[in-house]
């Protein structure tokens, strides 16, 4: 628990689990989007007014237009889950192109290959606990690309938060 009894965000783990999900959260993303060419395919198949009945205002709510709206509302959640995550994967992208080249390698490799310590180590030829080494630094750096400067402060226990930018 953080100050103030809010939980503390350990960045650190919250960076992780973003980059070890990183090529599940493009494939959720190409997957939404097959699904809203899915629903627009049956959306102008399986839409038939012909058996509506029409009162005599001629307005009609149907079983047609409340699916028809239905459609529209998902494929509208669909289009927002996916401009979001596009942008969170932006940002990781970002952050990662702003590491060295070594960092932005044991990233990739450990993270989006999901390679072994000994293959990372072996390929980068350092030290496994080197490479972890390198990672802790990476993720950390990534963490604060992310986070911003809350990610930054994480680093320094001694100091509260109200008081955390005074020590930059």
């Amino acid at each position: 628990m953080g100050e103030g009894g809010g939980a503390m965000v350990n960045y650190y783990k919250a960076t992780e689990k973003f980059l070890y999900n990183y090529n599940s959260l493009k494939a959720s993303i190409e997957n939404m989007k097959q699904e809203i060419e899915e629903m627009e395919y049956l959306g102008i198949t399986a839409l038939d007014y012909k058996q509506e009945p029409v009162g005599k205002t001629y307005a009609f709510h149907s079983t047609t237009e409340n699916e028809a709206i239905k459609i529209t509302n998902k494929k509208e959640m669909l289009e927002t889950r996916i401009k979001l995550l596009e942008n969170k994967l932006e940002r990781i992208d970002r952050a990662v192109e702003a590491l060295n080249e070594i960092e932005q390698k044991i990233i990739k490799l450990r993270y989006y290959e999901g390679r072994q310590w000994w293959q990372i180590a072996y390929e980068m030829k350092y030290s496994e606990k080197w490479c972890k080494e390198l990672r802790r630094r990476a993720v950390q750096k990534v963490a604060i690309g992310l986070f911003g400067e809350d990610a930054l402060v994480k680093d320094f226990p001694f100091t509260s938060p109200q008081n955390a930018k005074s020590v930059i």
